[in-house]
């Protein structure tokens, strides 16, 4: 059986564009596991679930090196876990990883063990700094879009002034907060969102 593993960091990020490629390189979406906003260990639960339903001899496929694990250390125990457990690791931007690596690991040949070993270890080296490069141009980026007066984010659905008259509807009890969010097609957290821009929060 062939799956599919995806991960994003943070709230910025999105996972289409992983699900995207696993789709188009012939996975059943219904057979690809996420997560979203892991946390700092492997408990994750996309992760968890599907570690639970691989078996001798299937097969996963993910995008990206570093979206398997978190850091380096977490994505080589993966990595090791799926060759003791004889599950292939298929990585669709390093072809390379399984041919030159993992299965030279998997031969166990005693001083190619140990420089796939060491390979390994230089490649997840390069892809976690290359991850915190790609965070830390993103941040920089965004500093500098605030500082110039640029808004990020999606735009407000609902100026804050038509909100405002909604609003005092319903401080006079005119609406109920949910009949507010229901007419200007708001959510919940919108509805507070605006509630703390009009008072200044």
């Amino acid at each position: 059986m062939v799956y599919g593993y995806c991960r994003v960091s943070t709230k910025h990020q999105s996972l289409q564009r992983q699900i995207d490629t696993l789709v188009n390189y012939g996975i059943n979406q219904r057979f690809i596991f996420s997560d979203k906003y892991s946390g700092k260990t492997l408990n994750r639960e996309g992760l968890n679930e599907l570690l639970s339903v691989l078996k001798l001899g299937d097969s996963i496929v993910i995008k990206e090196i570093d979206r398997l694990g978190r850091n380096r250390k977490e994505t080589k125990e993966l990595i090791l876990h799926f060759i003791k457990n004889d599950i292939e690791l298929i990585c669709l931007d390093m072809p390379y990883l399984k041919e030159f690596i993992i299965d030279k690991i998997k031969e166990n040949e005693g001083f190619m063990e140990i420089m796939a070993n060491a390979l390994l270890d230089v490649i997840l080296e390069v892809a976690e700094q290359e991850r915190k490069k790609i965070v830390h141009r993103t941040t920089e980026g965004r500093k500098k879009a605030l500082s110039n007066g640029t808004k990020l984010g999606r735009e407000q659905k609902v100026s804050i002034e038509v909100f405002g008259e909604y609003y005092q509807k319903f401080l006079k009890r005119e609406m109920r907060a949910m009949d507010v969010q229901r007419t200007l097609g708001i959510s919940k957290q919108s509805y507070y969102n605006y509630i703390r821009q009009i008072n200044g929060l």
